[in-house]
């Protein structure tokens, strides 16, 4: 039994199709995927960088305490410079969080635009199928 062109066109057509809408579906799927793990890693680095400001808090109040108890004054050249060293320190570590963060931030976005590059790519070959199937069956029809 030999198939009818048009219908054999009609069932890969309606294949394609809904391989179509699967592939928007999980572009979108993917998509949000990629931005909860961005907002993620920037909510984490939020907490590290409050946490080490915390610590630096402490650290600072630590050392005044240290200070006042030996009966030194909270003027003293070397006591500034403790603190000024620790701040140093801390900053450093707060950047270090920063630039990490946002490493991995455009790192998860430049993954995102690859498979939504992809994802379009395969929507556009889905739809050069149906037109090549298309021209296909018109020349069997044709001849």
């Amino acid at each position: 039994m030999s198939s009818n062109p048009v219908t054999m066109f009609a069932i890969t057509a309606v294949k394609t199709l809904h391989d179509i809408k699967e592939t928007k579906k999980q572009s979108k799927i993917e998509q949000q995927r990629y931005q909860d793990r961005i907002q993620r890693i920037a909510e984490q680095a939020k907490r590290e960088e409050e946490d080490r400001i915390e610590k630096l808090r402490m650290s600072h109040a630590h050392n005044r305490a240290l200070q006042a108890s030996g009966g030194f004054t909270q003027g003293s050249r070397s006591f500034l410079n403790i603190q000024d060293m620790v701040t140093q320190y801390a900053e450093k570590d707060i950047s270090t969080i920063r630039l990490n963060a946002s490493s991995d931030q455009n790192e998860l976005s430049l993954n995102a635009q690859i498979a939504k590059s992809k994802r379009k790519n395969e929507l556009f070959g889905g739809w050069m199928s149906i037109a090549s199937s298309a021209v296909e069956t018109k020349a069997k029809l044709d001849s």
